[in-house]
Formats: structure tokens, sequence, C-alpha cells
């Protein structure tokens, strides 16, 4: 299957190129280890990311992928990582996995493959029948991320159009009968289920042993229907409500996206019978330092730990510090919550490039979501270069989708010169911009098909991708 998509050349040249889905399921299984095997969906979801996008939105839709082409992309797999199912990070519609009429034959295929390795299907529940999750269990090393949304099967039906919302119910009480671990999600919206249902449909996964809970801000276009939109608040009582939540359930429960206002590794809670809460951590600790270490970041926290064998962990507890070491393998996950913040790496490449530049005035595009953290991890890791280095962090707008979307990895070229056109006076002051890499793809095109070199042509500067 293949796309013609008109890009733009250096120099404002526009052509066109030949962009293929298999390449891009190809470095899906390269890059990530996501094995894409289907674009079908059996369910039809309010807040389907698939729905109400603007037309100019390039996305290949792959059907069921034949047994051969999976066989075939399983040889750019590795064993040594999490094989993932069901999700994507490229323009490929990434549909249920168990809707694949061969979902058993290539699962049994992957194990024998990867006896080993853990398998993340995430799916939307409705095809969790005792013989589907039996075969889970005696495959073994799977995991799922089970999109709940309501425990009520009237509410179900209505957010999602599954008319067996009692079959996944049940379902979900095999899953703990069979010992297969999963993390369930909610979308939330109150706004037709009410508040009420959200934490009733967290009380039936916290009693069915979810691993988490994930609650998301759903999203909406300025194409989307006005009844499925909603005042951005909603955002800060979603926290509060969640926190809340949190306080009352075992699971640990985090929202996405997070609100971030500091890079502290705060524990948002530790998973039931994992290694870091057998080691004694709990919900609210702050991490300090691993293998003495001190940490910066959440990410890197996370990181730390889970490469780590049998890590000494540093941490602060109600004005006390203490110390515990996790008794596990490298590349075994400890059990640890945390909210999503931002990569110190990611910092790290900023620095150098400043500093290898010698720059004196740099502008950093971020994300409407992400732009509080980039601050904070400006300030953390680069304050010895403030004195003399000016930069300022400009959060682009995503004007292309509109309504709620605030997230990096959908804003397009024409979101970034938006931005280039308000911030004139700053732009021709700038040695050195930096735009995020998550909008663009391996050959740098957005999700319209147009060059970050657009960008790179209207700016008199360098301009760096990380």
């Amino acid at each position: 299957m293949q796309n013609l998509i008109c890009i733009w050349s250096k120099g404002g040249v526009k052509k066109k190129m030949k962009y293929s889905a298999k390449q891009l399921i190809i470095l899906s299984a390269q890059e990530r280890n996501i094995l894409p095997i289907t674009s079908a969906c059996n369910l039809n979801c309010l807040f389907c990311s698939h729905q109400f996008n603007p037309d100019e939105v390039k996305v290949f839709n792959i059907g069921h992928q034949s047994i051969e082409e999976i066989k075939e992309t399983t040889k750019f797999l590795t064993p040594n990582r999490k094989i993932v199912i069901g999700e994507s990070v490229t323009r490929i519609i990434e549909g249920e996995p168990f809707a694949h009429p061969r979902i058993k034959e290539i699962l049994t295929y992957l194990r024998n493959c990867f006896p080993e390795t853990m398998i993340q299907i995430t799916t939307n529940g409705s095809y969790l029948t005792e013989k589907n999750i039996k075969l889970l269990s005696d495959l073994g090393l799977f995991e799922l991320n089970l999109s709940l949304n309501s425990a009520q099967p009237e509410l179900r039906k209505r957010l999602m159009g599954d008319n067996e919302g009692d079959e996944v119910l049940n379902g979900i009480k095999d899953l703990a009968k069979y010992q297969v671990p999963y993390h369930g999600s909610i979308v939330a919206m109150p706004m037709i289920s009410g508040w009420d249902n959200i934490e009733e449909t967290v009380r039936f996964l916290n009693q069915n042993k979810a691993r988490t809970i994930r609650i998301f801000l759903p999203g909406y276009t300025k194409l989307t229907p006005s009844k499925l939109q909603f005042n951005l608040d909603l955002w800060e009582r979603l926290i509060v409500f969640t926190e809340e939540l949190n306080n009352k359930y075992q699971v640990p429960i985090i929202v996405e996206p997070p609100s971030i206002d500091n890079l502290e590794a705060i524990l948002q809670g530790v998973i039931n019978d994992s290694l870091a809460e057998i080691a004694g951590l709990q919900k609210n600790d702050n991490i300090l330092e691993v293998n003495q270490q001190p940490v910066v970041t959440r990410v890197e926290t996370f990181n730390l730990l889970l490469n780590a064998e049998s890590p000494l962990v540093r941490y602060e507890r109600s004005d006390k510090i203490k110390e515990v070491q996790l008794h596990k393998q490298s590349g075994e996950r400890s059990g640890i919550v945390l909210d999503y913040d931002i990569s110190l790496e990611r910092l790290k490449k900023i620095r150098k490039r400043i500093i290898a530049n010698s720059t004196r005035e740099v502008l950093i595009f971020t994300s409407t979501f992400g732009n509080k953290v980039v601050e904070l991890g400006i300030k953390e890791v680069m304050s010895d270069l403030l004195d003399d280095v000016k930069i300022k962090v400009i959060a682009v707008k995503n004007n292309f989708f509109g309504g709620s979307i605030m997230a990096a990895g959908l804003l397009v070229v024409d979101d970034f010169l938006d931005a280039i056109y308000e911030y004139q006076n700053e732009i021709l002051e700038a040695d050195l911009i930096f735009i995020p890499e998550n909008p663009f793809d391996n050959w740098g095109y957005d999700l319209v098909g147009k060059s970050y070199e657009v960008i790179n042509n209207e700016l008199d500067c360098e301009v760096v991708l990380v």
C-alpha cells in the first residue's frame, strides 16, 4: 500500500514522494518493537483519535496483515525489549488486535519466536473470552492495556458502541482468575458518563487486580461535534478528582497528560506485589538517588531503576531520608509508578548544542502541554548557562487540529509557521532554534506530509530537531 504525499524540498520546491505503509510497519518494529497487525476495529468509540480529523491528515489503513506479512515484520523485532501490539506512533491506523481472524496463530508464532519476551497488547476488551484469556495464560508473558471506560454496560455501549459490555466485565474477572496482568484505562467523559461512573469503574478495576489505571483527558478537534466538546478546565478537575481516588484505592492511578510543576521523582504509587512494594516503597516517596547518582527527572529515575541490577535507592518520606535496595535484574521492572515529565537525554542534547555553537540567543519551541516542563528542565540542567545565554521557551498552539489538542506529536509545520509570525521580534534575535522532533517522522515530514525544512527556509538561523 502506498500513498502519494506532497512534500517540500529545501528551497521550497514542491515534489512528490511515494510513501509506503510497509516502510512504516518495518520502522515501527525496528525502532519501537511495535508489531502492527490490523487497522480493523469492531467498536465505534466517541473519543476515537481517528475521528473528526482534517482531511489533509495522511494515514494508512492496513486492514488485516497476512500471516506472511506479519512473519516478515517479526524479523525486525528484538527479543530483549517488550513487544507491543495494538499501539501506533506512526501514520498507521491501529485497530483491535483480537479482531484479527488469525490472532491465535499470530500470538503462538510470536511466543515460539520469542519465548522469554514480554508481549503487551492494547485492547478494547470486547474479545476477552475465557478461551482467549486461557490462551494468553498458557503462552505466558503477556500483559494487556485494557480500555474499559465504564464498568456499566449501558454506559460502555454509549461511549464505545459495545453491545456486549457484560462479557467484558466477565473477561476482566477471568484475567484475575488466570493471573494475566493488565492495566486499565478510562477516557474521562464526565459530560456523558458523570463523575460517579468514573469512580465506579476505578473501583471495579481495583477489585479485579488491575496493576495500574490511566485516566485520559479526551481530545477533540475543531471538527468534533459540539456535544462532545468541553471546557478545558476539565483537566484541572480531573487531576484533583484522580488525587482523591488515589487516596481511596490501592491501585496506582495516573492522569494523562499529567500536570507537572516540578521535576521531583515523587511516586504516584507502587504496583501491588511488585519488587518496589516488597522493598517498602510507597506512594509519595521522593526518590533522590539511584546507586548514589542524584536524579534530575522522573523519566531518568524510571530508566535508572529499570536498567540497574539491585539498585540502592535513596529517598525522602515525611522529611526523613531513607535507603533501600531493590533486589532485581537489569531490565526487570521495579513496580514504581511515576508521571512522565521529560527525558534528561533530550535536555543534555540541547545543552550540548548551545555550548558547541557558542550561542547567545536561543528559542525552544514546545507544545502547549510541554511548555512548563521544558522550562523546568532548562532551569535544572542549564542554570549555569543562563547568565550568558538567553533561552526563551515558546508554546506552539495546535491551530491545525484545534479544539483541545495541545500535544507535540500533533503539531504540523503550519503551526510552527504561525508561531514564527507571532514571535517575529524574538525570531530575528535568535542564533539557534530548537523544534521538538515528535511531530516529524524519520523522513522529516509532519502529519500532512510537509517537511520541517519549510520551517528552516523561513529562518536565518540554525534550526535543530530535538
